[in-house]
């Protein structure tokens, strides 16, 4: 039996996704709405849409956490056998973080593009100075 998405539902979805899952992997659970119902309602619900919305946006804060946490965590030394850990395995290890930080930030990026308040206003802004010359010649006016 297909599952409705409500409101009640939706806030689940955004708590799940507030905390790191995918809304691949929540859908995958048989008490929630398929992926293509999810994001149907989204489309067509304005207060289904802003649920999921600030879902999305905390899922960003939770990624970068993930980020901090990745590069600062120390490499292993031994393995959970206890055998020492050999430089390929750690260089293997390094790159995987990179790819894990990397994805990370692309997620963060579109999913939080206007910060944690997702407002416009609270983004950062690009800030350009404009100098030009009437005459292409620099110019100082003023008295000695």
């Amino acid at each position: 039996m297909a599952v409705k998405v409500t409101k009640a539902v939706m806030e689940k979805i955004a708590d799940r996704l507030a905390s790191g899952e995918s809304l691949l992997k929540i859908t995958e659970d048989k008490s929630m709405p398929s992926y293509r119902a999810v994001t149907g309602a989204v489309i067509r619900d304005e207060e289904l849409f802003n649920i999921y919305r600030q879902g999305r946006v905390m899922q960003a804060e939770y990624h970068a956490d993930r980020i901090n946490d990745l590069a600062n965590a120390p490499l292993p030394t031994h393995h959970a056998d206890g055998t020492p850990c050999d430089s390929r395995w750690l260089g293997a290890e390094i790159q995987r973080r990179r790819l894990e930080v990397d994805t990370f930030k692309w997620t963060m990026a579109r999913a939080q593009p206007h910060g944690i308040r997702d407002k416009k206003e609270d983004a950062p802004q690009n800030q350009a100075i404009t100098i030009s010359w009437a005459s292409g010649e620099p110019k100082v006016e003023g008295s000695d």
